[in-house]
């Protein structure tokens, strides 16, 4: 089950951290309507998924980072979090569209009980996960997933 409160409040934090950092920060559910992933060509069709907080350098053009929140430590859904974000090559902030190339991916996932086999299984699917980035062609150099309160 969705926690709604929980994402709400944790990415308003991450990007009041980030602003604080002098970063140039994006919200899909805040500042703007969404921040699409698209594969190929910035088509409806081709829309792969959304992102919550992208991180752009406005010197260079380039989105640096994309984060997701998720309220459920659901391997599942985190298996399809990163790979749809790995195969996608265009993000589309503000009716303008970016090259995806060499992002990092931070997944934030509320802290899980202690012993939760949800929380076990992120273990299982960390490694596989980095192979995948590493051995495939996609816009993802690394990922991570932390735990946040």
């Amino acid at each position: 089950m969705i926690d709604q409160k929980w994402h709400k409040k944790t990415r308003e934090e991450f990007v009041d951290e980030l602003k604080k950092l002098k970063l140039n920060v994006y919200s899909s559910h805040s500042d703007y309507s969404k921040l699409e992933l698209f594969r190929r060509e910035v088509r409806r069709q081709n829309c792969l998924s959304d992102a919550d907080i992208v991180v752009f350098d406005s010197e260079n053009k380039k989105i640096q980072q994309i984060i997701e929140v998720e309220t459920d430590i659901n391997p599942k859904r985190i298996i399809g979090v990163v790979l749809a974000t790995h195969f996608c090559d265009y993000c589309r902030i503000k009716k303008k569209d970016y090259p995806l190339e060499n992002i990092s991916l931070r997944i934030i996932l509320k802290k899980a009980k202690e012993k939760s086999k949800k929380a076990l299984k992120l273990d299982v699917i960390k490694k596989p996960l980095e192979n995948i980035i590493e051995t495939t062609k996609g816009c993802l150099s690394k990922f991570e997933l932390k735990e946040h309160k």
